[in-house]
């Protein structure tokens, strides 16, 4: 029996190797040619300058959070990084706008199987304490992992009671699981309640594992809300797919509609093996 489960685990040791190795030379040769990820907010505002006119405001703002958390402002100035810092000071701060941190909250009230509605709150995550070169190299890995999950859904033709965004989540989940299994369970350390803990330094928790395929699905602009987060119970990402309530977990690899059996639901499981026959992806 122990020989068995030894054989189980290096076999799904050895799969999760291949997928990570897979997806990471893919990557590869589609970034060494691009200097930056010109669409992303985050890499463009960055290193914004924090000075207008002498005067450093870098106590308390910060271009990306002022860019993310007022609408008004991206529609007049984009991603500007001096429009931003000379608006913020000439008026933004007069005004009481906040500067120096997300501050975006929404609840939606979406459909949860056949006769409720849940609400899930869409709130702007915390990066689980990764600093700004940590934070950048996860971003990177996230957007290049969903630019991919992107290709290959474009294979496949949406059919009757199954769309295309719950099987871009199990997709994440299985990219996620396997980035887990390839790395070191752990609860102690500065990297396993992070992104960059599961996709470089490959220390990951349920924490951790939830923020990685979170920020996938930032990029493949899917919300979600992270459950459980902050205690040491089962996390995962409660979604908004196909206009329904979903799940999405990164340590079992998994995704589908309604609740996830961690909080009691009985939603099918789809898995990464189903996507990829799904997307064509071998």
């Amino acid at each position: 029996m122990n020989k068995s489960k030894s054989v189980r685990s290096i076999i799904k040791k050895a799969v999760s190797i291949i997928i990570v190795t897979a997806f990471t030379m893919i990557m590869f040769f589609e970034s060494t040619s691009i200097v930056s990820r010109a669409e992303d907010p985050y890499e463009i505002l960055l290193s914004a300058t924090t000075v207008y006119n002498g005067v450093d405001y870098s106590a308390e703002y910060d271009a990306y959070c002022y860019y993310m958390n007022y609408a008004d402002i991206r529609a007049a100035f984009g991603m500007d990084p001096y429009a931003l810092i000379m608006h913020y000071a000439l008026y933004g701060r007069f005004e009481g706008r906040i500067a120096n941190r997300l501050i975006a909250t929404e609840e939606v009230v979406v459909p949860s199987g056949d006769d409720s509605v849940s609400v899930i709150d869409i709130n702007k995550h915390d990066n689980g304490g990764m600093s700004a070169k940590q934070e950048q190299i996860a971003r990177s890995k996230a957007s290049q992992i969903a630019t991919e999950i992107k290709k290959a859904a474009a294979n496949y033709t949406p059919k009757k009671g199954t769309g295309v965004e719950v099987l871009e989540c199990a997709y994440a989940a299985g990219i996620v699981q396997a980035y887990c299994n390839d790395g070191t369970y752990t609860t102690s350390g500065k990297n396993y309640r992070t992104a960059y803990g599961v996709f470089v330094a490959r220390e990951y928790s349920s924490e951790g594992a939830t923020r990685a395929l979170g920020l996938i699905l930032d990029y493949l602009g899917i919300r979600w809300e992270h459950a459980n987060i902050g205690t040491y119970a089962d996390q995962w990402c409660r979604v908004i797919v196909d206009g329904q309530e979903g799940f999405a977990d990164g340590i079992n690899g998994v995704a589908g509609y309604g609740k996830s059996s961690l909080e009691g639901g009985d939603g099918k499981e789809i898995s990464y093996a189903d996507v990829r026959a799904m997307f064509s992806v071998y």
